[in-house]
Parts: C-alpha cells; sequence; structure tokens
C-alpha cells in the first residue's frame, strides 16, 4: 500500500513542489501519496511552523507520534523535500508488517455500558479475580478497595476479562472500599487506551447533555476539544474530526465513553433508551458525593 503524507498551512507553490517530491520518490521504490491534512493517521505530516495551522498541525502529528517534515526555506526545492521525504518515510513502521490489533468484545464492559439499555442510569458492579470495583452512575463515582483495582479495571475495560451486573440494595451497605474517583474520567481513560481497537461510533449527530468531571483524564487534550466541540454543535464522529483536524478513532473513543457514562444527547437515534437525568448536573453530583444537597 502507499504511504500516506499529509500537508497543512502550505502555499500553492509549496503544496506543489510537495506533490512532486512525492511522485519522485518512486525513483527510491517508494509508494506515497500526498493530500491535505483531514485529521486521519498518516505515515508522515509536512506543514509550515510559521503558518498558525501548520503548526497547530505539527503539534498534533508530534503528540501522536508521527514523524514530521517542518516545510522551511531548507528544503524548499523538489530535490531537498524529496531527500527529506525518504528519510523520514524509510523509517516509517508502515514498511513492515504490522501487528494485528486486538478487537474488544462486544460483550465488554465498556461497550456494554454504552449499548446495553438495560444498564443506561443503572449502578454496576465489575469484578475479576476477587478485585471488586464499583461504578456509581447516580454519584458519578467510581469505588475500589484500592487504586490498582481501578487501574486494572480501567485498563481492561475494554476487553471480556471482567464480569459486569447490577449492584442489588442489599450490597449497597457493603461497599468494596473508600477509594473514590470520577466514573467519568475512568471511563475515557479506558476508552483512550483502546481507541486503536474499538469499533467506529455510529455515524449520527449527537450533543452533550451534561459537562463532564475529566478529573485525571483532563491531560487527554483531545477529549477537552471534543467536549468544546460538542457543547457549541451537535456533529457526527467524522464531522468533529474533520472541523478539529483529531483522528476518527480519537472522536468515536470519546464518544463511546461519554456514552457510557450517560452524558450524550442522542435525540435522533433510536437504537437505545435514553438515559435517566443525572442529578442536577457536575455540581449537584460533587455535592452527592459528600453527602451535601443543592437546592
Amino acid at each position: 500500500m502507499p504511504l500516506e503524507l499529509r500537508y497543512a498551512g502550505l502555499d500553492a507553490t509549496m503544496e506543489q513542489r510537495l506533490r512532486l517530491a512525492t511522485q519522485a520518490l518512486a525513483a527510491h521504490r517508494l509508494q506515497a501519496r500526498a493530500a491535505a491534512w483531514d485529521g486521519t493517521r498518516c505515515d508522515v505530516v509536512a506543514a509550515d511552523p510559521r503558518d498558525a495551522y501548520g503548526s497547530r498541525v505539527l503539534d498534533i502529528a508530534r503528540r501522536r507520534g508521527t514523524p514530521v517534515l517542518e516545510v522551511v526555506e531548507a528544503v524548499a526545492t523538489v530535490v531537498r523535500l524529496t531527500r527529506a521525504l525518504h528519510d523520514l518515510l524509510s523509517k516509517s513502521p508502515s514498511l513492515s508488517t504490522p501487528a494485528a490489533v486486538p478487537v474488544p468484545p462486544a460483550a465488554s464492559p465498556l461497550l456494554r455500558l454504552a449499548t446495553d439499555a438495560s444498564l443506561r442510569g443503572v449502578d454496576v458492579e465489575l469484578r475479576r479475580d476477587g478485585a471488586v470495583v464499583w461504578l456509581l452512575c447516580t454519584k458519578g463515582r467510581v469505588v475500589s478497595a484500592s487504586v490498582s483495582d481501578r487501574m486494572r479495571a480501567c485498563e481492561q475495560l475494554a476487553t471480556g476479562d471482567w464480569s459486569l451486573a447490577a449492584i442489588g440494595d442489599r450490597q449497597r451497605t457493603r461497599p468494596p472500599g473508600e477509594i473514590s474517583a470520577s466514573l467519568d474520567a475512568f471511563l475515557l481513560t479506558a476508552a483512550w487506551s483502546a481507541r486503536a481497537s474499538l469499533p467506529p461510533y455510529p455515524d449520527e449527530d449527537v450533543g452533550l447533555r451534561d459537562w463532564p468531571d475529566l478529573g485525571g483524564a483532563g491531560s487527554i487534550a483531545e477529549a477537552l476539544v471534543v467536549v468544546q466541540s460538542l457543547q457549541r454543535f451537535r456533529g457526527t464522529p467524522g464531522t468533529i474530526a474533520h472541523r478539529h483536524g483529531l483522528a476518527r478513532a480519537e472522536v468515536d473513543a470519546c464518544l463511546w465513553a461519554f456514552q457510557a457514562a450517560g452524558l450524550l444527547d442522542r435525540a435522533a437515534a433510536v437504537e437505545f433508551a435514553a438515559p435517566p437525568p443525572r442529578n442536577g448536573g457536575l455540581f449537584s453530583r460533587l455535592a452527592a458525593h459528600f453527602g451535601l444537597r443543592v437546592a
């Protein structure tokens, strides 16, 4: 398959030179094709760092670990561009056979929470090898006996290794522990770590019904972009990705997590029942956590 190059922030002349350089790679037995940046994964990104849009695209590519070529005067000729692209692309992992990406089972707790109508708005228990973690959607918290139990459940939430069941009334008097954290952040971190293997989110318009409590997941900059976008406009996964220069898999992961948390407004969708409203938003959930009540 041809190697994929994406460019951004170039004027018409430099764009033409870059396309000629891409075609010239055939002389080095490298097949590549160039296209404007669209947020999807690629093998190398070329952009002008002096251009605001180009600089932003370079930052995104570096965060993803994608090789970048800064198109400046030093490489402004077709010959130099060709040599620079050859040096980058010849080291691309795409030239070797990629490892198979595991596909999360539909029965994984993460996808069940997002798609099983019987679990929407229900507090549930995760259990594996003696470890127990509670996901309390009514309070927006995840509770466990230890941080290590919670982290292990988070890392494996997109697999079928943990059992999932609703918490009964008698169980509520015996919580697994006193270690508590944000449920929204837990689900987002779980989905983000499995984003390469999650199925595409349905291609439908969605919005946010509540602002997520991202907690420790606030360092995922792409998730903040998705949240801000959905606060302003409804949109499909593809539209959101294209509008903000994100990879589709990154947007899909955020949407699966937000749906599992009951945060998405899918008014036009008919596949799943709408979740019950969360108790008054983020501040009311924080108050409930500390035994308070917001009028």
